[in-house]
């Protein structure tokens, strides 16, 4: 059994989030992922997906210059 842990960034320039429905987003992004994964894997479970607004200074966290 293997265990992914990931973290995903995007900036707020290419977010298609729907702030108003945070709970269908994080569904989709759960649905797209375990499909990807299925690709690589034979049994996926994806749990704890969690979107959230992120602030400009987050981006410098990652190594990335905020523009």
């Amino acid at each position: 059994m293997c265990v992914v842990h990931m973290r995903v960034q995007c900036s707020d320039r290419f977010s298609e989030m729907i702030v108003d429905d945070v709970e269908h987003t994080e569904l989709t992004i759960e649905s797209i992922l375990g499909t990807a994964l299925l690709e690589v894997f034979d049994i996926v479970h994806v749990e704890n997906v969690t979107v959230q607004q992120s602030s400009e200074g987050n981006d410098e966290e990652w190594g990335r210059r905020a523009e």
